[in-house]
């Protein structure tokens, strides 16, 4: 699991348009998380890992306006992004993808898995507790908060089965959750296959025009990082089918391509742990 114990980690407040704002942690590969301000109300771009984080939160929001925080969205099911859910007021309705909302239901077992990405620090995550989406989506939402609408798509599956970009046409900003990273990590192909992930990611740059993209982990980065994520994917899907098709095992195909073993060092540093790609 990639670290992340959220102990010390800041979310820092960046204005990337009027009314648009990300918040990138400090502490990298800790997630990062925004919300967009309109006339009637906040929009909250995921939850956090736990009600501590989920509360830093709240509090960068308040430093930029005192208006209600109507809408809070999971990007996907993982407990980093959602646990934190709990800790919102009552009155915030929470939006997610329909598999996102049935993957969460899993909880005591994410639970598990999240265990693990905080050293098995215990006292994280002792407090969480389990809050589903209110309102769900199958294709694309469309959310009004008046002087600016916030649009959510699900283009298919890539780090996950529901995972949701959160797109503001105004500022032409994007955040990803985990179907695209920040700059220069390769995807993190955790339950999809390369070939689907490269479908969603193409639909993704035919759909909608990000000039900035604020990725789920890592350093902020642009619209660039979907051509160079699409070329990546091919390539790896290429290099599988011509090994197949000369006979070679998955031993001789994983130690007979550089290609790979350079980005899985990549990835290892930028998540503290080598992955499979």
């Amino acid at each position: 699991m990639p670290p992340l114990h959220p102990g010390e980690a800041v979310l820092e407040t960046r204005e990337l348009a009027p009314g648009v704002y990300a918040l990138v942690s400090n502490k990298p590969p800790i997630d990062n998380s925004g919300f967009v301000v309109g006339e009637k109300g906040v929009l909250v771009i995921d939850a956090h890992i736990d009600g501590a984080m989920a509360r830093q939160i709240q509090a960068r929001v308040r430093e930029v306006t005192d208006k209600p925080i109507l809408y809070l969205v999971n990007t996907n099911f993982h407990g980093d992004h959602t646990f934190g859910n709990y800790a919102f007021p009552e009155e915030t309705q929470i939006v997610a993808h329909r598999l996102t909302a049935d993957r969460m239901k899993d909880f005591e077992h994410e639970k598990i898995l999240m265990l693990a990405a905080v050293d098995n620090d215990a006292t994280i995550l002792r407090d969480t507790r389990l809050r589903l989406p209110d309102i769900t989506f199958n294709e694309t939402m469309r959310i009004d908060l008046g002087g600016l609408v916030v649009e959510l798509y699900h283009f298919g599956a890539g780090n996950t089965p529901g995972d949701t970009v959160v797109y503001v046409p105004e500022a032409r900003t994007a955040w990803t959750g985990n179907l695209v990273l920040g700059e220069a990590i390769i995807p993190f192909l955790i339950e999809g296959g390369a070939a689907d992930y490269h479908a969603t990611l193409a639909r993704f740059a035919r759909s909608v025009d990000a000039r900035t993209i604020i990725p789920g982990h890592g350093l902020p980065t642009t619209g660039a990082a979907l051509g160079r994520n699409l070329a990546y994917l091919n390539d790896l899907v290429q290099m599988a089918r011509s090994a197949r098709l000369q006979g070679h095992t998955l031993e001789q195909t994983l130690h007979g391509n550089a290609a790979p073993r350079r980005l899985c060092h990549t990835i290892g540093l930028a998540f503290g742990a080598v992955r499979r790609v």
